[in-house]
């Protein structure tokens, strides 16, 4: 295996690991979400995390070769994902400190559609690259996003109670 490779799927699940471990420091009370210095840090890792992802696909070195049918589908999941996190993004004004419960626009049907645009990245983007090896670590990727997704609903239904309660049950994910 390639050390470039490697490299990439090291900076992948440390940043991955670093920002769950954020998101349990957060949860315990034990850092400031509002310091711009931990958002700085945080902003730079999920940086990080999104380029090694977008670098490894192309560089998987046990790429197969796909229908051409399955790899466009990739590129469209792919895109699908960019649409959801970007415009949740812009809807959203803003990534930490959101001061009220969110139900329009993209967060009319998809409560999460940050995290569900993260997930069809990592599956589109593999897919259209038919990136076998970075598919199995994009795996873990997602399971730390349902984490992150897991720890945020319990958030928002503390915060929230049953006006969040009643709007879980009209949305997916």
């Amino acid at each position: 295996m390639d050390n470039g490779y490697f490299i990439l799927i090291v900076l992948f699940l440390l940043s991955l690991a670093i920002r769950s471990g954020y998101e349990l420091l957060k949860e315990a009370g034990k850092v400031n979400p509002e310091s711009k210095l931990v958002f700085a840090f945080i902003f730079t890792t999920m940086c990080t995390l999104w380029v090694c992802w977008f670098a490894l696909c192309p560089l998987d070195p046990f790429q197969v070769n796909l229908p051409d049918a399955v790899r466009w589908s990739g590129l469209a999941l792919f895109v699908v994902g960019m649409i959801l996190a970007i415009g949740a993004l812009l809807q959203l004004k803003g990534l930490e400190n959101i001061d009220h419960l969110i139900t329009t626009g993209f967060f009319t049907g998809i409560r999460h559609p940050m995290y569900t645009g993260f997930g069809l990245w990592i599956l589109g983007w593999s897919i259209y690259h038919g990136a076998i090896a970075s598919l199995s670590v994009g795996l873990i990727g997602i399971a730390n996003i349902l984490f992150w997704r897991r720890l945020e609903d319990a958030r928002l239904a503390v915060r929230y109670g049953d006006t969040y309660q009643k709007y879980r049950l009209k949305t997916w994910f």
